[in-house]
């Protein structure tokens, strides 16, 4: 097994886009630079990759029957188990599903997902907010004082708050000076945005987050970004709201976690 240079991350791209049908943005994340991870392969012209994050996310993509590459997979995820580390893995199609379950039985739980991304070239209307409440754009300032997305968030996704302010972006609702609502990007890169919103629990029900997301989204637009919403399929509240704010036609995927 080897790790690929950032100088071979493009025969990478071309073997995910060709074959695979979701791409998730943290993949792209690491491939364009924009967060620190790594890309393990079975050789510089790869047939199997794994793309994982510093934070223990990863998606393994490519020919499914690699032995020496599935006893790779087995032996990172002991690894990381055994330290109390994190370790997702997200799945590129069915036959990967039923690998990972062949090769990790009941360790790993599957998950089902959705994925949207954001095909609509309108913005959304900028009239979205009361006098007394205000939106701004997430700064390292309004970082430190959110109870959700603060410091610990983006030093786990993004590596540091600084890589965060310079790559990514996200978008807050302040009501007398607090932080209520926020819609932020979880992982980014040149083309997608995902988005990750969470609304403080005095302040739900409400329709907030959906004020908040589409000052994201008018942003995307500007800047030649595609959003992008991820959520479980059992997620009822997350799929309306993503339906709201024009997101439609998601493509289904599985992930696997540790199973407690």
């Amino acid at each position: 097994m080897i790790i690929l240079s950032k100088n071979d991350f493009d025969k990478t791209i071309n073997l995910i886009e060709n074959n695979v049908k979701t791409v998730p943005t943290f993949a792209y994340s690491v491939l364009n630079n924009y967060m620190s991870g790594v890309v393990y392969a079975d050789s510089k012209n790869p047939e199997t990759i794994l793309i994982g994050t510093e934070s223990g996310i990863y998606f393994v993509a490519g020919k499914e029957n690699n032995q020496e590459f599935n006893e790779f997979l087995c032996e990172l995820y002991n690894q990381r188990k055994n330290k109390e580390l994190r370790f997702t893995l997200f799945s590129s199609n069915e036959y990967w599903d039923r690998i990972i379950h062949e090769l990790f039985k009941d360790n790993l739980k599957q998950i089902n997902r959705y994925s949207y991304i954001y095909d609509k070239k309108q913005s959304h209307d900028k009239k979205l907010i009361a006098n007394e409440y205000s939106i701004r754009k997430i700064s390292e300032e309004l970082i430190a004082s959110s109870s959700e997305f603060n410091e610990d968030y983006y030093n786990e996704y993004w590596g540091s708050v600084a890589n965060f302010t310079a790559k990514g972006f996200g978008y807050c609702m302040l009501h007398r000076g607090e932080v209520i609502c926020e819609c932020t990007s979880i992982f980014a890169s040149l083309q997608f945005s995902e988005i990750d919103i969470e609304t403080h629990k005095d302040y739900r029900g409400q329709g907030l987050g959906l004020i908040v997301a589409k000052a994201f989204i008018n942003h995307c637009l500007e800047n030649g970004i595609k959003p992008r919403w991820d959520c479980d399929i059992s997620n009822a509240s997350s799929i309306r709201l993503a339906e709201k704010l024009g997101f439609d036609n998601p493509s289904e995927y599985s992930i696997f976690v540790k199973n407690v």
